[in-house]
């Protein structure tokens, strides 16, 4: 036994291998050690108030964005719509072709309102409906034509699409009120400046008198604001007027782009599936770049047409 011990020891491999050993292992221990991989970021479980709070979210941007379409986006539609008509009107008045007389087609431009004391020139148009107030103050069907004998009234958004009659409110006694049409110039003396609840008064008959009827006040409507003027001079014999439709009312929405609302908003819910699902797969900028253009133009004809459902005077 003592010479087996002997012979282990006297070895020369037993101490190299351990020599050998210790060197690997100090190798080791000297390599630089790989970091470890990041943990992976835990995904947010999709629970329903995740869901909840996202579509809240949503639907307060799109009412924000609505908003911002009818005091803003409208009425750079509306000056547009504005300087095209009067183009129009310019050219149709110097070769003596506005209409003036039997039933005219609504939305044709039939003169222009000048009212110097709140700075305000807007084409006027015939029919008082939603679908003809957005484009401009609107002449009620069942009324005459301004510088005709009887009743004319103009019908005009207060706060949105345009706000034509946004300052109506400054107008007092006195002031002048200014009608362009096919069968000449036309001026109005106001004599009348009320809402729909301040206490009747007395108004004097004339052979010719025109009205201005928006509402009040300006984002919160509660009551109708008008304002009364009487002819100078003689009146024209009364050649246009007949029935008006509910539509024409002041205070009334249209419903004649609800159809047209509906098939927009389905081809935006069909846009913002496709681009949703092609952002998942095909993740990238040049996807939004050429989404971005589709999805804010068929959201403008939704808002478009949703506006119409408003009050005419709004």
């Amino acid at each position: 036994m003592a010479a087996t011990l002997t012979r282990d020891v006297l070895r020369p491999e037993g101490p190299r291998r351990r020599l050998r050993a210790l060197r690997a292992a100090a190798s080791r221990s000297s390599a630089p050690q790989e970091p470890a991989p990041a943990p992976k970021p835990r995904k947010r479980p999709l629970t329903s108030a995740v869901l909840l709070a996202g579509t809240m979210a949503l639907l307060g941007g799109l009412v924000l964005a609505f908003i911002g379409y009818l005091v803003l986006g409208s009425a750079l539609q509306a000056e547009r719509t504005q300087d095209v008509m009067y183009q129009r009107l310019r050219a149709d008045l110097k070769a003596m072709t506005v209409p003036f007389a039997g039933a005219i087609a609504p939305g044709t431009p039939v003169g222009v309102l000048t009212i110097p004391t709140i700075d305000l020139e807007q084409v006027v148009v015939a029919g008082s409906s939603a679908e003809q107030t957005r484009s401009g103050p609107g002449l009620k069907t069942d009324s005459v034509l301004p510088g005709q004998a009887g009743l004319s009234v103009l019908v005009g958004h207060r706060s949105t699409l345009g706000a034509a009659f946004a300052d109506l409110d400054e107008l007092a006694p006195g002031d002048i009120i200014e009608v362009t049409t096919g069968q000449g110039r036309f001026i109005y003396d106001v004599d009348l400046v009320r809402t729909s609840d301040a206490p009747a008064g007395e108004i004097q008959v004339v052979p010719s008198r025109l009205t201005l009827v928006t509402s009040d006040p300006a984002f919160t409507p509660d009551r109708t604001l008008v304002v009364s003027a009487r002819l100078r001079g003689d009146a024209l014999p009364a050649t246009t007027g007949s029935t008006a439709p509910a539509s024409d009312q002041p205070g009334e929405g249209g419903a004649g782009g609800l159809t047209s609302l509906l098939l927009w908003s389905q081809l935006l819910l069909l846009t913002t599936v496709a681009v949703t699902w092609a952002a998942i797969r095909f993740p990238g900028r040049a996807l939004w770049i050429g989404a971005t253009p589709v999805l804010l133009a068929v959201l403008w004809q939704v808002f478009e047409n949703l506006a119409l459902l408003l009050p005419n005077t709004l």
